[in-house]
């Protein structure tokens, strides 16, 4: 019994990479403004693309956008931090 083939044009649909958006404009609000914009930029490009079918270049975007955001946090992080303790330093003079 032969197994049944799909036929070739048979359309797969997929949902779209997560693009960060939200994420990316927090982070370059309130962490680290650069890699944020940087962020905002890939998080646009997730779309663009996807709807290209670009599903490849849609997923290393949407991997990059998660990595900046992540980056971003952990620099911005640094620095508020870093800022409070000289904050606190200058002040107990």
């Amino acid at each position: 019994m032969a197994h049944p083939q799909l036929a070739s044009n048979v359309a797969y649909f997929r949902k779209p990479p997560r693009d960060y958006r939200i994420g990316a404009v927090l982070s370059a609000v309130l962490c680290f403004f650069p890699l944020g914009l940087i962020a905002i930029h890939y998080s646009l490009q997730v779309q663009r693309q996807f709807r290209s079918g670009n599903l490849e270049d849609s997923m290393k975007a949407s991997n990059r956008t998660k990595f900046l955001i992540q980056t971003s946090v952990i620099i911005g992080s640094l620095l508020w931090f870093g800022g409070l303790l000289g904050i606190i330093y200058i002040a107990n003079k």
